[in-house]
């Protein structure tokens, strides 16, 4: 089973192949929620919220794999009557850690460092 700390410090490596704090500040993403191993979750992952962008989507989600390679998922999520639709959603397999700020700035424009 998972415990607290180890769910942090997954989250922080997915983040840090990202660029880190830098990042955040770079591309204004906020609302950082993670997810570690557990009994029904084998991959943990991290989820965001992004600001306004090119694709249109609002989330970024990123898995890792038992591979040692990322799945990364963007999409647009919004409530009606109360459930999630999803919708713009594009997602990218077997992605590779020094791949993932490069794939972020193809897909939203955004630079994820100076």
């Amino acid at each position: 089973m998972s415990t607290k700390p180890e769910v942090v410090e997954e989250a922080y490596t997915i983040l840090s192949q990202l660029g880190g704090r830098r990042f955040l500040v770079m591309t204004g993403a906020d609302k950082l929620m993670a997810a570690g191993r557990t009994a029904s979750n084998s991959n943990p992952w991290l989820r965001m919220d992004l600001r306004r962008n090119q694709a249109q989507v609002n989330r970024l989600k990123i898995t890792l794999m038992p591979t040692d390679t990322y799945t990364v998922e963007f999409y647009h999520q919004k409530l009606v009557d109360w459930e999630p639709v999803i919708t713009n959603q594009q997602t990218f397999e077997m992605v590779y850690g020094e791949d993932l700020p490069a794939l972020f700035t193809s897909v939203t424009g955004f630079d994820t460092h100076l």
